[in-house]
């Protein structure tokens, strides 16, 4: 017979708050989204949405946006962060530090900002959609920095750059045959991190006026709660089952590392 013991209740108790925690409002707003007074279940409030706006823009604007800042935020950081651990590791908990600071400036003085100075430089700049990927790129950039900082850390970087030099390989070749491979689950999470923060950003869209899709969901809900609400659960849901592929894809690859083979 198992004994269960007092760390066994208090893992239980927390795994069951989380799950409460998370469940309780999602199985609610799909409830209030799914439903009709004098009606039930039913998927009308949804379909009225999706007659009457036009979702698949600002849906294809954010994913559009998402894709573009993960790619200057991998083009940025990537080669920035192996640079510092080959050259100077000990400037890396001052980049750390400062990879903060999007957690400490808000979006609105950070937009004021960039408003007074484009204003007078680049008018017309702040009026394209695409004026929102730089400030993406500046607050997705902890969580992003973080992800590949970690998976240059689980890398003797140093010691696979000697290997593949001695062997003849020039630094780009090895940054894209040696370096890349081995990070690829670090690249795969900060991306999804990356896309999962733009899809769901919603101030500084709205502080530049461009509509997106927390944008129109926002003003959905004023006019139509109920299908805001579904949409919203769909959203979640979508973003989970993204991430559940994304975790199915590493633990091939975390699984023939823990036995210290190499993934074809």
């Amino acid at each position: 017979m198992t004994r269960v013991t007092l760390a066994d209740v208090v893992r239980a108790i927390v795994l069951l708050s989380v799950l409460i925690f998370f469940a309780v409002p999602l199985v609610a707003s799909g409830m209030f989204g799914f439903s009709l007074p004098d009606v039930g279940p039913t998927t009308d409030p949804l379909r009225r949405a999706l007659v009457g706006n036009d979702l698949w823009v600002p849906l294809r604007t954010s994913l559009l946006l998402a894709v573009m800042t993960t790619i200057g935020s991998l083009v940025l950081l990537v080669p920035t962060l192996l640079w510092l651990h080959l050259r100077v590791p000990r400037a890396l908990p001052v980049t750390e530090a400062l990879s903060v600071l999007p957690y400490v400036v808000p979006a609105v003085a950070l937009v004021t900002g960039a408003n007074a100075a484009f204003r007078a430089t680049v008018p017309g700049f702040l009026t394209s959609q695409y004026s929102l990927v730089p400030f993406y790129v500046v607050i997705t950039m902890p969580l992003v920095y973080r992800a590949i900082d970690n998976g240059l850390r689980a890398l003797d970087v140093s010691t696979l750059v000697s290997a593949s030099t001695s062997l003849g390989a020039g630094f780009i070749r090895t940054f894209l045959s040696v370096i890349l491979p081995n990070m690829r689950p670090a690249l795969l999470t900060a991306a999804m991190l990356s896309i999962t923060l733009v899809v769901g950003e919603f101030v500084l869209a709205t502080l530049l006026l461009h509509l997106t899709y927390p944008v129109l969901l926002a003003q959905l809900g004023q006019d139509n709660p109920r299908a805001a609400a579904a949409l919203a659960v769909i959203t979640i849901l979508g973003t989970w089952f993204l991430l559940a592929i994304v975790t199915k894809a590493r633990l091939p690859r975390l699984r023939s590392t823990a036995s210290g083979k190499t993934p074809s």
